[in-house]
This record gives structure tokens, C-alpha cells and sequence, in this order.
């Protein structure tokens, strides 16, 4: 099998280069489970696949990977990634299709389009792990529980990939003395530099730019953890609400998650900058977030 390459976006960021690819594979059909020739469709044998609603498949593995390479690079820099990705393209099977795909543990939306997906580490895409791993080599995976498709801050000006520590999966969890709900670890992936974002209770807090009606949950603040970051002053407010209300203030297009979903709003100076909504289509690690903080307030004394 030989997989298809298209280049969809190069971007030089001084030291780096951001090269997105599309990889797409040949169709891989199957009957009954078992690999074959892909027929003609039009074929009588086909046809009588049809006929006779005998299980087959048509299938074929695309994904978009984010290749990052260190300024200057050459063209065989470049294809030795390409080939990395291509290689695991090629290794698709037909059990890669069978696979559970209840595996994503969140869908967010930056302004009704960039799709994040949030994962548990186990179940995460092996080329979003090498990406990770590759960009920061010092980190262990086995220290982190969840993990997130990279996706573009354009407060921050970098992609960033999200995660969720072992180590914040307590109750009580604090910060120098703040009581947070949670604590999510971010890696601006060309910068090479990590900060924390810190989840701590709204309650008793006025935020006029949102619609009337909605919950406020959560806000964050940020704690710097490399030299040579420097980090924006902004700050998300996490909250709940009629969705045709809260899509019509921010301008959103409907999107909705089978189970739940939220919303978020990135501020700065006083003003949004950017709307996020939040889409769970199962019940997973995410999916509660009205009832995360009430046992987060529970676990603190805090009164909502």
C-alpha cells in the first residue's frame, strides 16, 4: 500500500518551520473481517455484495500531522519525517477500523471552528505522541493522564497542545495557596516552553460579556514554569447556557455534544477575544463539569 502526501501548510517561525501534511492511504476493503483486492464497484461481484448484504468495508485512513523541524532544514530532513508518517500510514489494517472510536474524551471548537480532541494517553494517536514527545523529550508520558491535538492560540501566537497530570488528580488541589477545581499543563509547541493553567472557583464574580442566563463555573489563571516565556495577560472564563442564546452572542455556529456541552471565553483587557464551545459525546472524563465543581467546593469548604 502507498500512501498519498500533500503538503497544506508551511510556516517559518525563526527557528522552527511548521510543515501541516495530509496523509492518506488507498482504500483497504474487506469482507467479513478479511483484507482483500478492492473491486470495481460497478463490478457484478460487488454488485452481489450488495445484493446478498454481505458485510464489506470500504475504508481509508487520512490523517493531518503537524511536522516540526529546526531551522535551517533540508529536503531530506523533511521526507525522513514524511516517511515516519508515511510508514505508519501504510501499516493500516483492516483492525484499525474496528477499533473503539468512543476513545475521544472532548471536542472543542475556538470560535465555532479548530477542532481540539482531547484523549486518555493509552488511547491517543501514536503520531500525536510523537509529536509531543518529540518537541519536549524531557517529559514522560506516564506522568500524564490526558492529552489534546495540538490548536492554535492566537492570544499566545503558537500551537499548543494541552494536558492533564496524574499528580492534579486529587482532592483539594491548591497553588500557593489557591483552591483549585483543576490544573492543566500547556506546551507552546514552537516555542518549546510549558506554563500550568489553573481552574479556580467563579462564584460571586460578575462577568458582563456574558449573555444573560448563563452559569459561571470556572476561571483560570496561568503560572509561568520556563524562563523566556512570557505570557499574555489574559485569563477564560469557563461557563453553562442556552446554546441558541450563548451561539447568537458570540457569533458561534451550532455544535453540540451528545451528552453535554459548555462554553468558554478567552478575555483580555476587559474584552473576549475568543469563544470556545465544548462538546462530549460520551460520559467521560470531562463531561460534568457542573458537577466537577461542585465536588471540587465540597472537597474545599467552598460555598457556591
Amino acid at each position: 500500500m502507498t500512501s498519498t502526501v500533500t503538503i497544506l501548510e508551511t510556516v517559518d517561525r525563526g527557528d522552527v518551520t511548521k510543515v501541516v501534511v495530509e496523509v492518506k492511504t488507498d482504500e483497504i476493503f474487506s469482507v467479513e473481517g478479511e483484507r482483500l483486492d478492492s473491486p470495481d464497484r460497478g463490478s457484478d461481484y460487488h454488485q452481489g455484495l450488495h445484493g446478498n448484504r454481505v458485510n464489506h468495508k470500504h475504508n481509508r485512513r487520512t490523517s493531518v500531522d503537524t511536522i516540526w523541524l529546526s531551522n535551517p532544514y533540508t529536503q531530506a530532513d523533511l521526507d525522513a519525517k514524511v516517511q515516519e508518517l508515511t510508514t505508519e500510514a501504510d501499516s493500516t489494517d483492516v483492525e484499525h477500523f474496528e477499533q473503539d472510536t468512543a476513545t475521544v474524551q472532548e471536542r472543542m471548537f475556538v470560535d465555532g471552528a479548530s477542532e481540539k480532541l482531547f484523549y486518555e494517553v493509552s488511547k491517543a494517536p501514536h503520531a500525536l505522541l510523537d509529536e509531543f514527545t518529540t518537541a519536549f523529550p524531557a517529559e514522560s508520558l506516564s506522568d500524564i493522564s490526558l492529552i489534546s491535538t495540538p490548536s492554535y492560540h492566537n492570544v499566545l501566537g503558537d500551537d499548543v497542545i494541552s494536558t492533564f497530570r496524574w499528580e492534579d488528580d486529587v482532592a483539594g488541589l491548591t497553588v500557593d495557596g489557591v483552591k483549585l477545581i483543576a490544573r492543566s499543563r500547556k506546551y507552546c509547541m514552537a516555542l518549546r516552553k510549558k506554563y500550568d493553567r489553573c481552574y479556580t472557583f467563579a462564584n460571586g464574580e460578575t462577568f458582563t460579556f456574558l449573555p444573560d442566563g448563563c452559569t459561571p463555573l470556572a476561571k483560570s489563571f496561568h503560572t509561568n514554569l520556563d524562563d523566556g516565556l512570557v505570557l499574555p495577560d489574559f485569563y477564560d472564563v469557563y461557563f453553562s447556557g442556552d446554546a441558541a442564546t450563548i451561539e447568537a452572542a458570540f457569533d458561534l455556529p451550532p455544535r453540540a455534544g451528545n451528552e453535554t456541552t459548555y462554553y468558554a471565553v478567552t478575555v483580555v483587557d476587559g474584552r473576549v477575544k475568543r469563544a470556545k464551545q465544548y462538546c462530549y459525546d460520551n460520559a467521560g472524563a470531562f463531561y460534568d463539569w457542573s458537577g466537577t465543581v461542585v465536588r471540587a467546593a465540597e472537597n474545599h469548604g467552598v460555598d457556591l
